[in-house]
């Protein structure tokens, strides 16, 4: 199937619950207790059952070193200008710090609402996604077909960040992974670059957040899940629920009856708060 987004790249924030929290903006974006506070009435005021952190796609870039302005309640946090301006330069990439800055101050957000009963989703991005914060995307591509293995190892450098982020956000109470690389989708780079570069890079990336021990979902976007399913590196299955909950229900549900990492896909975890139009979650499995 083709996946079809009718979402975008930030979570927005109604007027009324920035109103009602008293949380300024950039605060919502930089501040633990300011995310926490706006996540858990952001749940309430959609009646929704997930508490999704952060609002924006830039923390991972920033935490790679990407010059990130503030965004406020409508406008997210964005690229100023970019890090790096060769691939030779990207060479020099260290990898990700998630003991400073913004990324800890989400994984610090991430503690305080599971601390107080919430279940929580991290939003992580994928590889691309994080480096067109980093070097004009038109470079990047450019690298692809000058110096594979410069890309490769410059990836491998982002997915390994990726990882550990994640791992970190289980180990802080994080109940779901959201993953999601939308700048590497195949409609954007195209089959060939999805088969070689993108599609391996978020491959390599779930199984390694699948290596976690416990209860976990991981959630992929529906174009990353699809796009896996399209060049055959994953399956998918039908897995039955009840018509009658809400599609984030029916994922909870299906959390509270595993052992061990799970992992859904072909829908838009945005879409947690709506109403199951069929009685079937998509279960993934990646193929070797």
């Amino acid at each position: 199937m083709d996946f079809i987004c009718t979402g975008d790249d930030m979570e927005q924030i109604p007027e009324e619950v920035v109103r009602e929290t008293g949380i300024t903006f950039p605060g919502a974006h930089s501040d633990k207790t300011s995310m926490a506070i706006i996540a858990g009435r952001l749940r309430k005021y959609r009646r929704d059952v997930i508490s999704r952190v952060p609002f924006c796609v830039t923390v991972e870039a920033e935490a790679f070193g990407a010059y990130i302005k503030p965004g406020n309640a409508l406008v997210g946090p964005r690229v100023e200008k970019y890090l790096f301006s060769s691939i030779e330069e990207m060479s020099g990439i260290q990898g990700l710090d998630i003991k400073k800055g913004r990324i800890r101050e989400v994984l610090d957000a991430v503690e305080i609402l599971a601390r107080s009963g919430e279940k929580v989703a991290l939003s992580v991005e994928g590889p691309f996604t994080i480096l067109s914060s980093l070097i004009d995307p038109m470079l990047f591509y450019k690298g692809l077909r000058k110096d594979p293995q410069l890309i490769l190892e410059i990836l491998s450098v982002v997915e390994e960040g990726i990882i550990r982020y994640s791992l970190e956000g289980i180990k802080r109470g994080a109940s779901i992974i959201s993953y999601g690389d939308p700048v590497g989708a195949i409609g954007i780079v195209g089959p060939k670059v999805y088969k070689e570069y993108s599609g391996p890079a978020s491959r390599r990336i779930i199984k390694g957040i699948q290596e976690v021990s416990g209860k976990v979902l991981l959630h992929l976007c529906g174009k990353t899940s699809t796009a896996l399913e399209k060049i055959e590196m994953a399956r998918s299955y039908p897995i039955e629920t009840d018509m009658a909950l809400t599609y984030g229900q029916a994922l909870l549900e299906q959390l509270d009856k595993a052992n061990e990492p799970i992992l859904i896909g072909h829908r838009c975890i945005k879409g947690s708060l709506n109403k199951m139009d069929s009685p079937i979650l998509w279960g993934i499995e990646l193929i070797n």
